[in-house]
């Protein structure tokens, strides 16, 4: 039996606070860390933190081969309970795919906000056409991409990481990783297709306010897809932010302050 084992920064976090809620869900081959910061901003807003682990993530990618899109989503709908018991307002946030299961438990749950961050409307978007008939055959064609081909050079890495050490020493953590793989793994790129296509359908259903935020400068999911799901909201009190500078993980790069701030604002605004 294969021994599995926590990537360091990989550990889900619980932060205690006031009556109104906040679930903060990672994305694909990602973990909490890139939500952490995030979290410890609210919680000292004063309010009830939780951002889980999602299955299949912060252990060895091997994991994630045998997990399913309802899976993640089951992970997520067991957090928004777990805040509901105890706070009366509960807002759900998500990054890339946990933006997709934020719409998708906004969709089908009584959540009184909602914020997507750097979200996927579809995958077909991202790929070229002429493969869009492969996508079903990834799992089959190959287990593993490196993370590189999503769209990023080894420079735009390379300096994303070492600004990620710096924020972290600036934060007076002691960094030791952020839980994430090196690798797309396909098995769970095609899940997040299924996850996408359950997402979509559901999108005319939100009715909760919803903030979107996406930056300009990001290669793995453009800013158009974040268009298209303000577009196809059925809530009239949505709102779109377009960022500047920072690449995909908005959360943890170079705007986050601003996107600190932007979500507070609108947690406010809305308890």
């Amino acid at each position: 039996m294969q021994k599995t084992t926590l990537l360091q920064g990989a550990s889900p976090f619980f932060y205690t606070g006031n009556r109104t809620g906040c679930l903060l869900l990672h994305g694909l081959t990602g973990s909490p860390f890139e939500m952490r910061w995030l979290g410890q901003h609210l919680n000292a807003q004063g309010y009830t933190v939780y951002g889980p682990r999602l299955p299949g993530h912060g252990t060895d990618p091997r994991d994630l081969q045998q997990v399913s899109w309802r899976e993640w989503y089951f992970c997520a709908l067991d957090g928004y309970h777990l805040l509901r018991e105890r706070c009366d307002r509960v807002f759900v946030m998500g990054l890339s795919m946990g933006g997709a299961l934020t719409l998708l438990l906004a969709s089908n749950e009584a959540v009184d906000g909602l914020i997507a961050f750097s979200t996927p409307y579809d995958l077909q978007s991202q790929v070229k056409r002429p493969l869009h008939a492969l996508l079903p055959l990834l799992p089959s064609i190959m287990w593993a991409i490196p993370t590189i081909a999503k769209g990023g050079t080894p420079e735009r890495v390379n300096s994303f990481e070492q600004y990620v050490r710096e924020e972290a020493h600036r934060r007076g953590e002691e960094f030791s990783g952020r839980g994430n793989y090196g690798t797309w793994v396909t098995a769970a790129v095609w899940e997040l297709y299924k996850l996408l296509r359950e997402m979509r359908s559901g999108l005319d259903r939100i009715t909760a306010p919803a903030l979107l935020i996406c930056s300009k400068s990001d290669h793995t999911v453009t800013p158009p897809n974040s268009q298209q799901i303000y577009n196809a909201l059925g809530t009239e009190h949505k709102r779109l932010v377009l960022l500047e500078n920072s690449n995909h993980n908005v959360t943890i790069h170079t705007e986050n302050q601003l996107v600190f701030d932007t979500v507070s604002s609108f947690i406010e605004e809305n308890r």
